[in-house]
Order: C-alpha cells, then structure tokens, then sequence
C-alpha cells in the first residue's frame, strides 16, 4: 500500500472513530445539563452570517420574545479547529430545545438527539431541480451510498421545511426517508421567500440598483444568473455568450445584469463596448434583490426560477450544455416546457431572440403557464411561512 493510500485509510480511521466514539461520547456529556426547552439553536453550516434562511424565524421568534442563539458550524476553521468546533457543537446541542440546521451537515447523525429535542432541517432552497444525496447516490457527482449509511445526517430531523406538496416525495428520496419511512417533510413554505412580500424591500432594491448602476434607470432590466459548473470546490462559470451582440440585440433600452453562482470566484469580462449597459453584479447585490428589480431572467438549471415564480415574470432558459449537464448531475423533472415555464434555447442565436421577447412582457398564455408553475412548486410560500415554522418551534 502506497503513501498516499495509507494516508486516505488513516484519514477514514479518523472520520469514523470521531463519529462513532467522539462526537457521541462529546454529546452524551452535554447530556448532563438541564435542557433549556425554551432555547432554539440556529446553526450555520456553511457561513460566519446569519444568512436569510434564517432571518425571519429569528425575527419572528425574537418577537415573540423566545430565546434564540446562534453557532457558526465551519467560520473558516480547518484542521484541528473544524474539529474543536465540532465538538463543542456537539456539547451544546443537548442544551436547546429546538436546533435549526438549512444544508446537510453529518455530524447531527452521529448520534440519537436527547428527549424532547426538535432537530429542524429549513433546506436553503426553494422547489425540486437538481438531484441530490440519496436521488445521487453512486453517480458521479454523489457520494457513495455506503457513505451515507455510514454517516448518516438526516436521521434525526422533526421537521424537514419545504415550499410545496409538489416537493415532499423528492427531499424524502434524497434524505433517505422513502427507505426508512420517517415521515417527517411538510410544505410550511421556505422562510426566506417571505422576503418577497414586503414592498418595503421592493423599494429598497429597486434603490439600491440606482445608486449603484444609474444607467439602469428607465431601462427595461435583464438578469443573466446560471449555476455553475464542476464541483462545488472548483466551481466553474458556463461558457459565456457573446456578451456585445446581447447587449445591441437589446438596444439601449435595456441593461444586462450578470449575476454569478456564489461559488464560482471568476469575474466576467465586459467588453469596453457596452460597458454602460451591461453590469456583472455578482458582488454587489444579492440574488433576492436581483429578483425584485428584473424584468425577465435568463438562467440554465438554477433553482432561483421557483422565487422567481413568485413574480410572474418572462424566464428564459439557456441550456446550451443539457446533454452533458443532465448526464452528470440529473434532474427530478424532464428538462421540458411540461416543467420549465419558459422557453428553452440551445444556441446564441435563440438565446438573443428569446431575450427581446421577454423583456417584452408575458403574455397571458405564458403568465397562465407560469401560474400553474408558482402553485405547483411555491404553493406554500405566501409571505408567511416563518410564522408557520415559529408556531411549530413554539408549540402553537
């Protein structure tokens, strides 16, 4: 056995003796403090911030004058440090009555929760697209599926949040519950699309966009936003169109924003040209303001287009690479207009066309077929889905 292999086996030695022994042994301890039943427990997987999954159940609960903390799951710790967070995590766990995670995170399978705690799952994202965890399970892009056997992170949860009926048979594949059936998924809505209620932010964004990009005033918006390609470590930007015909095929009328997935860390390159109208906003505004303030979007296999749904509002979808994409990464739902609420393109030519139409306005065909879209994927998101979740976490 080489180095290299020797090194992989230490390593999953490791892995499996912190799951199987360390982290338990870390929460059985925590175990022996009283729980405090009125605390709820949000953890960050992903980000040092409070990020908008979970602003308007903090808020919510905050006014409702409830006890509420929160643990920054990863906060740029590698090495001896992830660990260290990992273990106090798991120390105080047992503390909170009800602990919010919103991605997958393995160690909240490592162990059984203690009696009368709520472990609830608020994924991130709206709706059901690309596959994921046990719908992925021994492809490419997923895991192996004794992996997840062996370290299981969805085991535990009281409730798993979600934006629609539509969606409760996909996250019960891809967490595993259609195997073990744990019923436990609900459509109370996703709490950050509440967000897109209040005209208060409407306005907000619409200003934000002026003050950063003046020439967008009095201009018909067009969002570009694609996911990414690759893994999520190396995340790669799709190929990009030819940004100058785009922009005089739109005519001064209109500006191009372009947003970038927020993994991928190129920035795009505008040509001098049409630099007064065409603006890569990826850092400057976030995805929900973006949404407010867009016309129509053009986008490829993001999920923003459930929230987008939400506007009835012109969607374009560039799929230049589906044959490829869908063999590497799948689908819930066939890539067809029987799903998508839109027109789907393949090439730059048709691409450019079906941008001016959008930003002409649906009509009421295409507006009827995105309604049908919003209620079968967004049919819980009504302004008042952190309530739901609140009255859930608080027993109402």
């Amino acid at each position: 056995m080489g180095t290299a292999a020797l090194k992989l086996k230490l390593r999953e030695t490791v892995k499996l003796l912190a799951f199987r022994v360390v982290y338990p042994a870390a929460y059985a301890l925590g175990c022996l403090r009283p729980m405090d039943r009125e605390l709820t427990l949000f953890c960050e997987v992903r980000h040092g911030f409070l990020t908008d999954t979970y602003i308007p159940i903090f808020n919510e609960l905050q006014r409702r004058g409830k006890h509420c903390e929160v643990y920054y799951i990863h906060n740029n710790a590698g090495g001896m440090g992830y660990l260290m967070r990992y273990l106090k995590l798991c120390f105080l766990l047992p503390k909170a009555g009800t602990v919010l995670i919103d991605d997958t995170c393995n160690l909240f399978g490592a162990f059984r929760l203690r009696r009368g705690c709520r472990l609830i799952q608020t994924w991130h994202s709206c709706g059901a697209f690309k596959k994921w965890g046990y719908s992925i399970a021994g492809l490419s892009f997923g895991q192996d599926p004794e992996e997840l056997d062996k370290f299981p992170a969805h085991v535990n949860y009281s409730l798993v949040t979600v934006s629609s009926k539509e969606c409760i048979p996909h996250f019960n594949e891809a967490f595993g519950f259609d195997r073990s059936g744990k019923k436990c998924v609900r459509a109370t809505g996703v709490a950050r699309t509440d967000y897109f209620f209040d005209e208060s932010n409407r306005e907000a964004s619409f200003k934000k966009l002026y003050e950063k990009y003046p020439q967008a005033e009095g201009r018909r918006v067009l969002l570009y936003a694609p996911t990414y390609r690759g893994d999520a470590d190396d995340a790669q930007p799709p190929k990009m169109f030819d940004i100058e015909k785009l922009a005089d095929a739109l005519g001064d009328g209109a500006v191009l924003l372009i947003k970038q997935h927020g993994f991928v860390r190129a920035k795009t390159k505008i040509p001098k040209s049409c630099r007064d109208r065409v603006f890569d906003v990826s850092e400057t505004m976030r995805i929900e303001e973006l949404l407010f303030v867009s016309d129509a979007v053009v986008t490829d296999y993001s999920s923003l287009i459930f929230e987008y749904s939400l506007f009835l509002r012109p969607m374009v979808f560039y799929a230049y690479d589906l044959d490829e994409f869908y063999d590497y990464r799948g689908f819930y739902y066939k890539y067809d207009n029987d799903f998508l609420p839109g027109r789907i393109v393949r090439s730059e030519e048709e691409l450019y066309e079906s941008c001016i139409e959008a930003l002409c306005g649906a009509g009421e065909e295409q507006r009827e077929q995105l309604r049908r879209f919003r209620d079968r994927f967004m049919g819980a998101c009504d302004g008042h889905s952190a309530e739901r979740i609140a009255d859930y976490i608080t027993g109402k």
